[in-house]
């Protein structure tokens, strides 16, 4: 029994499999048969429809990357507001932009400031409204039937002659009516929008604007929506450096297009802004459509979440920030009070010169009895610099040949006053440290004007200069300012910020031939407050020029006031080093402390700080007051932590320059703290 139930199932089974393969080689047979129908039947039909579809891309920013201090003090952040947005379709008529504008003027109070007479015009044509046939009614009303049935008049001719045919008296209804005017301000807004793209229409809604459009969007087509936006705000003061954020500028429209961004896309115009743009951008919320060809989407768009722009840590100290323009203010106040002259500005620039992070760059203006932030001038301001100059100097004397011992008294020139130290101080004999110290004139001028080829001859009380144009002349002057260049002036600074001025150069064909002397004590070129502190810089950390930057890390944005983790770090920039040894460096440093600590120095009121540095005094060619005060200088000498510089212009007498330096070194002394080390790992950036 138990053998007839086997053989019996050995039977069943074999005809179960090929039923089952019967079934399946059915299905596949179908299923080859609608393959084959799909592309070779109705193959060219589904590609058309393909073809005729197209992917565009919609975009609203998010919110833009925040800026931090180098102590992670928020001073940049974003205040979060609303906006109604709206997406335009292809063929949206201006009557249904009027019809869509009648609903939304009945739910938002909208700004009218912005809306033309051409505004008014267009809306008062629209207004009259069509005939049956469809053209309209404002035709009839505005032009005669000979100009309204001409073949010889372009539609667009005629359009312009009814525009030019409105009254004041016709428009005055419209005018009038507040309900009109909101309805206007609301469909200009949505005219100036383009196809499938998104467009504010109002922004900074209420919250009981927005609960009403909420409850009333279902009636609006899906081409209506509220979007998150923000405004800048700056909690410790709004500073040049940080720049601004508006629309895109006319003539740059093409250049963010083709970079992907929207036209009502909001990008950095100034300053870090602009810089860092691609960093502070971030990514923005899209709306990706399928459209038939002639512009039409096809169902809902789908939208992918943006995410926010890094934040910025800077390397500006805020605290020491603020501190400096108080103490511009201060000294600027004193000096007037006590008679130094008209001084009416001042500028500091502070840096560490071994890793060139810009800890402050401050101005101040006294104008109209009050004082006013000029801080961008430490950028796009040059100024005569006078003696400060005198350090590259001597370096370009060392490397022509070498720093002579030299006599200082009175060089004449024939056609020129007596070429002299300032002050006329009894400097006699000295060498190039002692120049630095009592800062002679003399001593600069006699050192370059022999390699310059100059008959410079010892008459007892005084030199008689006899000075030749020749190639040997051109080369001298030449090689000094590459050797100012070489140091950081008269050249960009390389600093992360757009817009930075050169500085005024002479031209040295024309120049005439004393006027060499001048430019050995800063009195030819001009220069900026930042190239100063990256010249001092320069001398401080032993010859290497290095990027002056603000930028100092780039952190992953938290969406708070919190540091997120670390994305990059600037990587310090060593620009070039200079051709001096170690030796003639350390002379020109031994200068500058003998110019604070020396017995005869013209800084000696630093004598109990840690300050080097040189002071300048340059006589004002043109304007009021006869000089402008100038210090540079780094401290603690030994150890540079900081370099600087300070310019004071349009003074008579004082040392306030020196008065200034003092103060702002004890300023940085006060508020430095050793930072932590950075423990986590993250790539060095260059800024770029």
């Amino acid at each position: 029994m138990d053998n007839e139930n086997k053989k019996k199932k050995k039977k069943f089974l074999p005809a179960r499999l090929n039923l089952l393969f019967m079934v399946v080689f059915i299905l596949f047979t179908i299923l080859i048969i609608r393959l084959g129908f799909v592309q070779i039947v109705n193959g060219e039909y589904f590609k058309t429809q393909s073809e005729m579809t197209t992917n565009i891309e919609a975009s609203v920013q998010t919110e833009r990357g925040k800026m931090f201090d180098r102590h992670g003090e928020l001073v940049v952040t974003n205040i979060p507001s609303f906006a109604l947005t709206y997406i335009r379709i292809q063929g949206t008529s201006a009557e249904e932009h009027l019809k869509y504008a009648e609903k939304i003027a009945s739910l938002v109070k909208m700004p009218t400031g912005k809306i033309t007479k051409r505004d008014w015009q267009d809306y008062w044509v629209l207004k009259q409204g069509k005939t049956p046939a469809g053209a309209f009614k404002a035709y009839e009303m505005k032009l005669t039937e000979e100009e309204l049935n001409s073949k010889e008049i372009e539609d667009s001719e005629k359009y312009k002659l009814v525009l030019d045919r409105i009254t004041e008296e016709d428009l005055k209804p419209l005018k009038e009516d507040e309900e009109q005017e909101q309805i206007l301000a609301v469909k200009r807004e949505l005219d100036r929008a383009t196809n499938l793209d998104v467009t504010f229409v109002k922004t900074g809604l209420t919250e009981k604007e927005m609960a009403v459009i909420g409850e009333h969007l279902g009636e609006l087509e899906g081409r209506f929506g509220i979007a998150s936006t923000a405004t800048r705000a700056y909690p410790r003061g709004e500073e040049f450096f940080f720049g601004s954020i508006k629309s895109i500028p006319a003539d740059r429209v093409d250049h963010y297009l083709l970079k992907g961004y929207a036209r009502n896309n909001l990008v950095g115009t100034s300053y870090l802004e602009t810089q860092y743009e691609g960093l502070l951008k971030g990514k923005d919320k899209t709306y990706t459509f399928t459209t038939t060809k002639d512009g039409k989407p096809i169902g809902a768009p789908e939208i992918t979440t943006g995410t926010r722009g890094h934040d910025l840590v800077l390397s500006v100290d805020m605290n020491l920030q603020n501190k400096i323009g108080k103490i511009l203010e201060e000294k600027i106040s004193l000096a007037r009070g006590r008679g130094d002259g008209p001084v009416n500005s001042a500028y500091v620039v502070m840096m560490d010169p071994n890793t060139g992070e810009v800890l402050a760059m401050v101005g101040r203006e006294y104008e109209n009895g009050k004082f006013t932030d000029d801080s961008y001038a430490t950028l796009q301001k040059a100024f005569e610099m006078g003696s400060t100059v005198k350090g590259a100097t001597v370096l370009a004397m060392h490397q022509m040949g070498g720093a002579p011992v030299i006599n200082d008294k009175p060089v004449h020139l024939q056609g020129r006053k007596p070429f002299s130290s300032y002050g006329n101080n009894n400097i006699s004999v000295v060498n190039d440290k002692q120049a630095l110290e009592q800062s002679s004139n003399v001593y600069m001028g006699v050192g370059i004007g022999r390699y310059a080829g100059f008959g410079i001859s010892d008459i007892g009380g005084y030199y008689r200069a006899s000075v030749n144009k020749r190639p040997k002349y051109y080369e001298t002057f030449q090689k000094l300012r590459d050797v100012y260049s070489s140091v950081g002036m008269g050249v960009k600074t390389g600093i992360d910020l757009p817009e930075e001025a050169l500085g005024y150069e002479g031209n040295i064909e024309t120049t005439e031939a004393g006027n060499l002397f001048n430019y050995t004590i800063g009195q030819f070129d001009t220069y900026t407050p930042i190239q100063m502190a990256q010249y001092a810089s320069t001398i401080a950390n032993g010859g290497h020029r290095v990027q002056p930057h603000l930028l100092k890390e780039v952190r992953y944005s938290t969406g708070t006031e919190e540091l997120g983790p670390l994305v990059s770090k600037f990587k310090t920039k060593v620009i070039n080093t200079i051709d001096n040894t170690e030796e003639e460096i350390n002379r020109v440093k031994e200068g500058f402390y003998m110019v604070t600590h020396g017995s005869r120095g013209t800084a000696r009121e630093l004598k109990n700080t840690m300050i080097s540095g040189k002071t300048g005094t340059a006589q004002r060619i043109v304007g009021p007051g006869a000089y402008n005060l100038t210090f540079i200088g780094y401290a603690p000498y030994d150890n540079p932590e900081v370099a600087f510089s300070v310019v004071v212009p349009n003074l008579n007498s004082g040392h306030v320059n020196v008065e200034i330096a003092g103060e702002v070194v004890k300023a940085y002394n006060e508020g430095y703290t050793p930072e932590d080390t950075e423990a986590e790992d993250a790539e060095e950036t260059n800024g770029e």
